[in-house]
């Protein structure tokens, strides 16, 4: 049998954070260490408790499981520009059982911890504002060595996120993705905007899910649901009547990295020209001294879908 990839997973859970640890928990070639959670959706109080929630719907949350571990609520250094506060158009609060479960050891004290104590190299996909990573860094920046691929879910090549010009993540704490893109992890996977638009999940897929009846596939099924219902205000996304399930992809990418088109390039995140703030900006080169960053730009949405129903059929 094949040895199971240990995986630190970081995250402002909402519903596609949701679908991601569900994913890491559960997939078989996994071995999900912890959930380090950030601000970024929501207050962190809220991103944990939702952690919490979707490892207890598995039953890994608890004594024995998978550790939920607070961290960062703010960015990792002041922000060019004021960030609106919350995320009135998502709940804060997943459909979900409330937890029984309590959170562990702060976020960055353990992830500095757990890595300096790793035997085996450890994925780390960041599913959020790096701000967790950022700060681990600036606590022990020999961590990088404890970590074979970094996968972070962020960045925008040609499609637009938040801002004509910037994802989400990366908008949130710009600082934090320098530091962290910056730093000398081995191989690091930046999977964008472009790739997650380009393997939207619809209706159809949703009841895919649905019809296999376990606790995971109910719940994504749901999440997919409501994740249309949203994007019905995204014109592109009501005309094929799907939204993108953008993080699970990142997870995803560790089992099946074929499932991606990538790039190589190097990347640098623009921290001060207030009209393009937070922009990833691409050189079309390899930047050997930073490990030859890979851009994802495009998916397979077959084998995504696939992969999600093999690994949310298990429980």
């Amino acid at each position: 049998m094949t040895a199971r990839l240990p995986v630190v997973l970081d995250c402002d859970t909402g519903t596609d954070d949701a679908v991601a640890i569900l994913l890491a928990a559960l997939h078989p070639r996994l071995d999900l260490l912890g959930v380090t959670t950030v601000w970024g959706n929501h207050d962190v109080r809220h991103t944990t408790d939702n952690s919490l929630r979707v490892l207890d719907l598995v039953g890994r949350g608890g004594v024995g499981g998978v550790g939920v571990h607070p961290g960062r609520n703010e960015p990792v250094r002041p922000r060019l520009e004021p960030l609106p506060s919350g995320r009135d158009d998502l709940p804060p609060t997943l459909d979900l059982p409330a937890p029984t479960s309590v959170a562990g050891a702060d976020a960055v004290e353990w992830l500095v911890a757990t890595l300096r104590a790793a035997t085996e190299p450890v994925a780390l996909v960041a599913t959020g504002p790096l701000t967790n990573l950022a700060a681990a860094l600036a606590a022990d920046r020999s961590i990088t060595g404890s970590v074979a691929r970094l996968v972070v879910l962020g960045g925008a090549h040609r499609e637009a996120g938040v801002t004509p010009y910037a994802e989400r993540n990366v908008w949130c704490d710009p600082e934090a993705a320098a530091d962290v893109l910056a730093a000398p992890f081995r191989d690091v996977l930046l999977v964008t905007m472009d790739a997650t638009f380009s393997a939207p999940l619809t209706a159809a897929d949703a009841a895919r899910l649905r019809a296999l009846g376990t606790p995971a596939a109910t719940a994504a099924a749901a999440f997919v649901e409501a994740r249309i219902d949203w994007y019905r205000r995204d014109r592109a996304m009501a005309a094929v009547g799907g939204a993108p399930l953008h993080d699970p992809l990142a997870v995803a990418a560790l089992v099946d990295p074929g499932l991606l088109t990538t790039l190589r390039a190097s990347v640098r995140v623009e921290r001060t020209d207030p009209a393009t703030y937070g922009a990833t900006r691409f050189a079309a080169e390899v930047d050997e001294a930073r490990g030859r960053l890979a851009v994802a730009v495009r998916a397979d949405h077959d084998r995504y879908l696939d992969l999600l129903c093999a690994a949310l059929a298990r429980v």
